[in-house]
């Protein structure tokens, strides 16, 4: 069996091999030549998965992404082909909300925001607007949570409307892009609803580009020099349609938000097991994480209050999210550099890999929420 995996997945040898020949290869050059002979192939939100390339697709028994959206996939083009498909929905919930974590507790420090009190609007509560919504809490900010879908579905914690969300002090978006129908989220935030935003509001983009205007936002953003805005994904990329942008937001990384050591190699755990369903096979998936740098950290008991300086400073000991915003300003310039950025990434662990010790029961759950493993 040949397993075809974009090279940028760091276990695919060591995860998939047990199955047949695992083949590396750059994800934006997988072809329809490549899986002419091909049964598995592996891939990112980079590869179009669509009729084009699996117009030799002969041989092909399932295909992975290693991401939790599935946009890249042409869905009803591998149903008619009865080619079994899947996701690795959930692998970079902790990743993400480590990095909305570092992203709000850095504007915190930077702009003298006080975050305890704050309302922050999430917008889609799945598996990482749902890790989102734990940090919150602990910032002992105040939610307030959109999402349609889980709403209709019986979940009446989702139920505020999209104006509720966009007049809250934080907005953080963390939707699949959904190009047309009811739940569409193409263009969710154009010019009307971005001049809604609250003077001096957040607004965070770790979901798709496409879910946000960028032409919109850059035209807003040029007469509302309020608003704070963090980018971790653009309209275009690699290209970045509105490079001008750049020039206007608080900060901007190369969509590597999900980019933990942890959910990289994680997702192809994910995929594996589902490929084994799929193949009704017996073959047993051992991989074990590799441990982190630092595993443990050891407080003060004497410690009154974990204010905002204190808990970035210990969030930045872990993931310090300006590192990647001030490399991708002093790198970024085109497609292929955007691309290389995320090749090259220096890949850091979640907070989860980390456990506090020495720390008062009083403020072990508020530890907890914001994702660390408290002794």
């Amino acid at each position: 069996m040949k397993i075809l995996c974009d090279e940028a997945l760091p276990n695919s040898v060591e995860v998939f091999s047990p199955f047949g020949q695992v083949v590396l290869k750059n994800g934006r050059n997988i072809n329809c030549d490549d899986l002419e002979d091909t049964d598995v192939l592996i891939t990112r939100s980079i590869t179009k998965v669509n009729e084009e390339l699996l117009s030799k697709a002969k041989k092909l028994k399932f295909v992975g992404t290693a991401t939790a959206g599935m946009d890249h996939f042409d869905t009803v083009l591998l149903d008619s082909m009865k080619i079994p498909y899947t996701n690795a929905k959930g692998n970079n919930c902790e990743s993400v909300g480590d990095y909305v974590l570092s992203v709000l507790l850095n504007l915190s420090v930077r702009f003298s925001i006080p975050l305890a009190g704050k309302s922050i609007g999430i917008v889609g509560c799945g598996c990482v607007g749902s890790q989102v919504l734990n940090k919150a809490l602990g910032l002992d900010m105040k939610p307030v949570v959109c999402d349609p879908p889980r709403f209709k579905g019986g979940d009446l914690s989702c139920g505020a409307s999209l104006d509720e969300v966009l007049n809250c002090d934080v907005v953080t978006l963390h939707v699949p892009l959904i190009k047309d129908g009811e739940y569409k989220t193409h263009y969710m935030l154009c010019k009307e609803q971005l001049m809604k935003l609250k003077p001096n509001a957040i607004l965070i983009n770790a979901a798709r580009g496409e879910v946000i205007n960028n032409s919109d936002l850059l035209n807003v953003l040029k007469q509302r020099s309020d608003l704070k805005v963090f980018l971790d994904v653009f309209e275009g990329e690699p290209e970045i349609k509105e490079k001008e942008l750049l020039n206007y937001v608080q900060g901007a990384t190369a969509h590597i938000a999900g980019y933990s050591y942890e959910s990289k190699r994680r997702a192809n755990v994910m995929l594996a097991n589902e490929l084994k369903k799929v193949l009704n096979s017996d073959i047993n998936i051992n991989y074990q994480m590799p441990s982190a740098e630092i595993t443990r950290i050891v407080l003060s008991d004497s410690i009154k209050s974990y204010d905002t300086n204190l808990l970035y400073r210990l969030v930045n000991s872990i993931y310090n999210v300006t590192y990647d915003a001030d490399l991708f300003k002093a790198s970024f310039t085109d497609a292929a550099s955007f691309d290389l950025l995320r090749k090259n990434y220096r890949e850091r662990h979640e907070l989860q890999t980390v456990t506090l010790e020495g720390v008062q029961d009083c403020f072990k759950e508020k530890l907890r929420l914001l994702g660390f493993n408290v002794a």
